[in-house]
């Protein structure tokens, strides 16, 4: 049996995960509050009601982990830390 959850998508019932087609085709969402983190919109109904479901794409999923990108100041201050401790490659003096 299965049960109808949006255009070309169909979960399998008693079953607990569910492809949910390309992510950028769907609306993203910031929430912040008491739920934060990026999401997507993967329905819509009457009286403004929305499902969402966690962005899993590489972006979301870094931000999520605090994995950004450094700024530059913060970039120089690791290199001032840290390349004084680090070895050259192999084929370098």
């Amino acid at each position: 049996m299965w049960a109808y959850i949006g255009p070309c998508r169909r979960l399998p019932i008693g079953r607990g995960t569910c492809h949910h087609g390309g992510m950028a085709e769907q609306a993203h969402v910031n929430l912040s509050g008491d739920i934060n983190g990026r999401y997507v919109v993967t329905d819509r109904r009457a009286g403004g009601e929305l499902t969402l479901v966690p962005d899993t794409s590489a972006e979301a999923i870094r931000e999520r982990a605090g994995l950004l990108d450094p700024t530059p100041e913060q970039a120089e201050a690791f290199w001032r830390e840290n390349e004084p401790h680090m070895l050259p490659p192999d084929d370098e003096p």
